[in-house]
């Protein structure tokens, strides 16, 4: 969709759109140095000022591959896609609830919803940690995939509500007129509508899963371990960092990710744009 006034001169379109390019480099300037540093000889790490002309080498990519930190990669992927998944379910079953009927307190329902987003992760170590050796699930992806659903739910349901909102409910009375239950209206006349929510909401909980690194650090050992943790234990050792390395291992991350988010990016977009939280 353009925003630009109709019109102008090139110019003129060029200053329009200067500060969401200007934000745009900003922001992608640290994936761009990462990227640099991956590829960058372990000799030219340092240099200041730094060279940005030089021979790629791809060592610290084979490093990330034949270490252990490609099986972190792996739990990071299970446990954010899982988590992601089992969060939206939930959310979209909730958020339709508070959208599409009335009962008391919801309004306080929806603030103690928000507030699990406020809490953070290092107040309830303990607890989880306590809950999850009695049920015998420490060091176990399934544990990881609740804790952060609870975690992420909070978020999906805010924003999936606002999407709910935005739908016109004649569509769902014209739907129960012609025959329709209460569970073929959200399913084939609701949800549909909902798709880029969903799909926003499923990229932000990946991402949030991802990038936690508190609770993996305390919750898990070695069957479970994610990849920010792995992190620490392979590439930052006694004898210093390996900037390289990690660099490396953070584009490895962030491919999955990205790939996803190409994959989904006009739901994306569009669920950006539109539906409101609250």
């Amino acid at each position: 969709m353009n925003y630009a006034p109709a019109g102008r001169s090139a110019f003129q379109r060029f200053i329009w759109y200067l500060p969401a390019l200007v934000i745009t480099i900003i922001f992608a300037f640290p994936l761009y140095w990462i990227l640099l540093t991956s590829v960058k000889p372990r000799a030219l790490i340092q240099d200041y000022p730094p060279r940005f002309r030089f021979s790629p080498v791809w060592d610290n990519y084979r490093l990330v591959f034949e270490s252990p930190y490609l099986d972190a990669i792996r739990n990071s992927v299970i446990i954010a896609v899982g988590s992601a998944v089992l969060s939206v379910a939930l959310a979209t079953l909730t958020a339709y609830g508070l959208s599409r009927y009335a009962f008391r307190s919801k309004d306080n329902l929806l603030f103690w919803i928000l507030s699990l987003r406020m809490l953070p992760a290092i107040a309830v170590i303990i607890p989880y940690s306590r809950m999850v050796r009695w049920v015998n699930l420490e060091d176990t992806h399934l544990a990881m995939i609740m804790i952060y659903a609870v975690f992420n739910i909070s978020f999906s349901v805010w924003l999936l509500k606002g999407f709910f909102d935005e739908i016109p409910r004649e569509l769902e009375e014209a739907a129960i007129m012609d025959g329709y239950g209460p569970w073929a209206v959200f399913g084939r006349v609701a949800l549909p509508l909902v798709i880029p929510g969903v799909a926003t909401a499923l990229v932000f909980s990946m991402i949030l899963s991802l990038n936690e690194f508190m609770l993996a650090f305390v919750l898990t050992r070695t069957s479970a371990v994610t990849a920010p943790v792995a992190l620490t234990n392979v590439f930052i050792t006694t004898l210093g960092v390996n900037y390289g390395g990690i660099s490396a291992a953070a584009m490895v991350l962030v491919a999955p990710v990205a790939l996803f988010a190409i994959l989904v990016r006009r739901h994306l977009i569009r669920g950006m744009s539109f539906g409101q939280l609250g």
